[in-house]
């Protein structure tokens, strides 16, 4: 059997079990892989030059399908590129299948070329690991079965990248250009069903939903879809249990269903007349936890009992001990707790003749949702009118996107400074953008390949990426170029490494030392950049440049860098105006409870 014949066999049921992309990058050794793959019809194969930037544009066709996307590379060091985005895959629960070409066992440790140990290469940052045999030395069988278990196990729960190291002996090519026949394919499967929540953990929900009327949600990073977001957002108006929502959650787009979704839960941390007043009797805590520091440890320092919802079992509470641990997703706990709700109250005479617990009543008005709706509105209400008054930077830049993008945009964000003003500054509302952002190891790394990859999956994306997160992933912009993908990329460009202005070692060391080390000016031109790599570049001052550049950028199609100059310390020094500005109207407006 050669194989071509084994991998004809892998990627036919790769495909039938629901995967529709691969992505992979030029190689000699995986030469049968990529082949095989290409040669399947239920499989759109995308080539990027480097696997760095490959195994990235796969986590973003991944988040965007909301499915498992297919890796290939040859051996040696191209393996050791997908690191990266094999770790935020692992962290975010994206489900990858990791394919490495590999040499065969007689081959290696012996000085053989492009060759390192590549068995384990992923460590623990993978759900399942294993060397494959070489090809004719199992049955066909055994490669249907391989790609079953990988996409399974993939798509967990919880979900996450598996690897798969491929042991390949010469001749790599086809025999007289055949890469093996392909049998008719079953139907791919259905959709699958949305997750089921544990019983007894709906029962613990419902029971604190029923009992404790000074309830919150806080849910951070965690891309929710449609169907859970409105779900959560109908539970929390029924329960009266105002939701802190972050914004990549989820939450702040669409209707809220007659939920009290906040949008300034940082602000109103920082605001103590209330948020002392607002502790609540019971949190539950959702999604990754959130960029913001202020309200992390606003969160932590209320002596209220927690409850973490974590489908991803990693226990991502940094700042204190839970109550209790769920492994039920919050969307499946949400709809278990809204089905359990009988429509009538317990017959004494017929016990279980009820649908279920009995659900609260008259909460959604109650005085606790209605301080913590005054709060949100009085803080964005500030917002919005401090930042007419000062020049274009990042949180009005935030702010704007937020504004102006269409609720078909995914509005993906970069880690560092754009995640944390998209949560501060982006508003809820019913035409808000999807937000997205890498808060699974939290780095900057990959963001433009990443984006790239959601916008490879269909409809408008627009990037929000500091200037050292495009310099570093110039190999993701140049692929997006070559692929003829529209991306828009809008750069708040503060030469360097602004973020490090904010923090504690900006006064702690001389300033010559900190702009070396933290400041890091690039002083590049990135008019010069985009025209090298074959994309639009556009220069946008104030909101109205912005808007007409987004306009442009969107009709014309293809790559393009909307460039807003920074200037760090006046971006700092208006930060801080924002952030007095909203603690003290929050101040003024807060009533007790």
């Amino acid at each position: 059997m050669t194989a071509y014949e084994y991998f004809g066999a892998f990627f036919e049921e790769l495909a039938g079990r629901g995967v529709r992309h691969v992505v992979c990058s030029p190689g000699s050794r995986s030469a049968p892989l990529v082949l095989s793959a290409h040669a399947d019809p239920g499989l759109r194969c995308w080539v990027q030059l480097d696997e760095r930037a490959g195994g990235f544009f796969a986590l973003g066709l991944a988040k965007a399908r909301r499915e498992c996307v297919g890796l290939i590379c040859t051996s040696g060091s191209a393996a050791a590129n997908y690191l990266p985005a094999v770790t935020e895959a692992f962290y975010d629960g994206v489900p990858l299948v990791v394919l490495t070409a590999d040499r065969p066992p007689e081959l290696r440790d012996r000085g053989a070329g492009q060759t390192i140990d590549q068995i384990g290469l992923y460590g623990a940052h993978v759900r399942w690991s294993t060397d494959l045999p070489v090809p004719g030395e199992a049955a066909l069988d055994h490669a249907r079965f391989a790609a079953h278990r990988a996409v399974a196990t993939a798509l967990g729960p919880p979900g996450g990248p598996v690897h798969l190291n491929v042991p390949l002996r010469e001749p790599l090519e086809p025999a007289d250009g055949q890469t093996g026949g392909h049998n008719a394919r079953r139907e791919p499967p259905a959709s699958p069903p949305l997750p089921v929540a544990d019983p007894a953990e709906v029962e613990q929900l419902a029971h604190l939903l029923r009992s404790r009327e000074r309830g919150l949600f806080a849910v951070g990073p965690s891309d929710l879809c449609e169907a859970d977001a409105i779900a959560l957002k109908r539970l929390a108006a029924l329960a009266g249990w105002p939701v802190v929502a972050d914004a990549a959650s989820g939450l702040r787009t669409g209707s809220d269903e007659g939920a009290t979704i906040v949008a300034s839960g940082q602000h109103l941390a920082r605001t103590p007349p209330f948020w002392d007043l607002h502790s609540p009797d019971v949190l539950v805590r959702a999604g990754h936890p959130t960029a913001s520091r202020a309200l992390r440890e606003g969160l932590a320092a209320w002596d209220s009992e927690i409850w973490l919802v974590d489908p991803l079992d990693r226990w991502e509470e940094p700042t204190t001990v839970p109550a209790g641990h769920w492994s039920s997703p919050i969307g499946a706990l949400a709809r278990g707790v809204l089905a359990s709700f009988g429509p009538e109250p317990p017959n004494p005479a017929r016990p279980g003749a009820h649908a279920g617990p009995t659900p609260p009543e008259g909460r959604s008005e109650s005085a606790w949702a209605r301080s913590w709706r005054l709060a949100d509105s009085t803080a964005q209400q500030m917002i919005s009118a401090t930042l007419q008054e000062v020049q274009l930077l990042e949180a009005g830049l935030a702010r704007a996107l937020g504004e102006e993008l269409e609720p078909a945009t995914s509005l993906y964000a970069s880690n560092s400074m754009p995640v944390r003003d998209l949560d501060a500054f982006l508003a809820p509302h019913r035409q808000a953008p999807r937000v997205v952002a890498h808060r699974g190891t939290n780095g900057i790394d990959g963001v433009v390949s990443a984006a790239a990859g959601m916008a490879a999956a269909g409809g408008p994306v627009v990037l929000l990426a500091g200037d050292l997160a495009l310099l570093h992933d110039l190999g993701g912009l140049l692929g997006a170029a070559r692929l003829g993908i529209d991306l828009v990329v809008v750069v708040p460009n503060n030469d360097g490494g602004g973020i490090f202005s904010f923090l504690p070692v900006a006064e702690a060391v001389p300033g010559a030392t900190f702009e070396q080390f933290f400041g890091t000016p690039h002083g590049t031109d990135l008019s010069a950049v985009a025209a090298g790599l074959g994309v639009g570049h556009h220069r946008a001052d104030d909101h109205a440049t912005l808007c007409e550049s987004l306009r442009t950028c969107t009709a014309a199609g293809g790559v393009h860098i909307i460039e807003v100059p920074v200037e760090t310390e006046a971006n700092v020094a208006q930060h801080r105006l924002l952030e007095r500005s909203v603690r003290d109207a929050v101040a003024r407006a807060a009533p007790p409870t």
